[in-house]
């Protein structure tokens, strides 16, 4: 497995200060590109997936975001019922791969961007290990007899198409499906350890809908996305059950879904934007040996004079002694999200604001 999703105990170590603010920079290249960046794309193609035998009513909030992808974005999109019957000497999964081939053929493309939508019953396999991504449709009948396809051996097709790949996958135990993943992005509704939530009114592709339609096909980066899911889950207006869950590629950086062009005289007057949300995440690093105070404050001042100005908000709030140096500090969700493959790094919390002890008084 390539993705660490799961907390465990050994502890890996940064060499020193500056390393610690070179990964950052490359995490803020990748996670924050520079706000006059534009999406590459000429053709943007999204295959809407869900079941024939669906018990979950997944496909009038499917619609709607199909609707948001074709009307507002202008994206081609395409919808798959897998079929739970097929035709003698056929199988459900050999239809599904019959039909992501195609797909592939027909839209891939060095300035193509082939988006997967997925919504659904999934199930992770037995844990501790949780090495499935079994999508079916219907809990009316045991798993076992019921129709379903295993993700993981599906996806080689799309993985490999020339051009970006975004999946998007409302389920169960979402993030197996990044399991030994290849150069592309997910955002997902759950770990691979969480159930999605059941409710339409506060789920994952609900949320989803109201982001894209109020960013009115503007240009914003998959990372701000997941960031506004998370600092905004528990609002009263979204109340999301799990947290949703983003996995970016190795080393591309995160795509940026905007508005396409109908023609040459459509294309949009490139201007500044910067979507990130509100929240931060409070990480920690730990650096090999034990650093004094004039060290850390030399930090904080790399931090200041080489992070770009559009990421003022990356911030030292502690510093520890312990077997090495501990360090907490805090950075834009984009940002964490390139940075939590490396093993140095680990999430403590979602926070809203810096350490209150050593802010100014209002």
């Amino acid at each position: 497995m390539s993705y660490q999703t799961r907390a465990y105990l050994n502890r890996t170590y940064e060499p020193n200060f500056r390393s610690v603010v070179g990964q950052i920079n490359e995490a803020i290249k990748r996670g924050l590109p520079d706000a006059q960046a534009q999406s590459k794309y000429r053709r943007v193609a999204v295959l809407m997936i869900h079941w024939s035998n669906d018990d979950l009513g997944v496909v009038p909030l499917e619609n709607q975001l199909a609707q948001v992808f074709a009307k507002v974005y202008n994206f081609t999109v395409e919808t798959y019922n897998i079929p739970t019957i097929v035709p003698p000497g056929r199988s459900v999964a050999g239809e599904f791969l019959w039909r992501l081939t195609n797909f592939v053929r027909t839209y891939e493309g060095s300035q193509s961007l082939m988006i997967y939508v997925y919504s659904g019953h999934a199930d992770a396999g037995a844990a501790p290990l949780y090495d499935q991504c079994i999508w079916y449709g219907s809990n009316a009948i045991p798993l076992a007899q019921c129709p379903q396809v295993n993700w993981a051996t599906l996806r080689g097709t799309t993985d490999v198409a020339v051009g970006d790949t975004l999946y998007i996958l409302d389920c169960c135990y979402a993030s197996t499906a990044a399991i030994n993943k290849t150069e592309n992005e997910y955002l997902v509704a759950a770990a691979m350890e969480n159930p999605a939530g059941g409710a339409i009114q506060t789920s994952f592709t609900q949320r989803l809908i109201d982001i894209l339609v109020a960013n009115n096909g503007d240009p914003q980066t998959v990372t701000s996305i997941h960031a506004s899911m998370v600092s905004n889950m528990k609002s009263a207006n979204t109340n999301m059950s799990y947290t949703p869950i983003h996995i970016g590629a190795d080393v591309k950086p995160t795509i940026i879904l905007q508005r396409l062009a109908k023609s040459p005289k459509d294309i949009q007057a490139v201007k500044r934007f910067d979507t990130r949300a509100a929240g931060k995440v409070l990480i920690s690093v730990s650096l090999q040996g034990k650093a004094s105070f004039p060290d850390i404050r030399q930090f904080e001042k790399w931090l200041l004079t080489n992070m770009p100005p559009n990421v003022a908000s990356v911030k030292v709030e502690a510093a520890f002694h312990s077997s090495s140096q501990l360090i907490l500090f805090t950075v834009p969700h984009e940002v964490w999200a390139y940075l939590e493959g490396n093993e140095s790094f680990r999430f403590v919390d979602h926070v809203d604001s810096h350490n209150l002890l050593f802010s100014t008084p209002p």
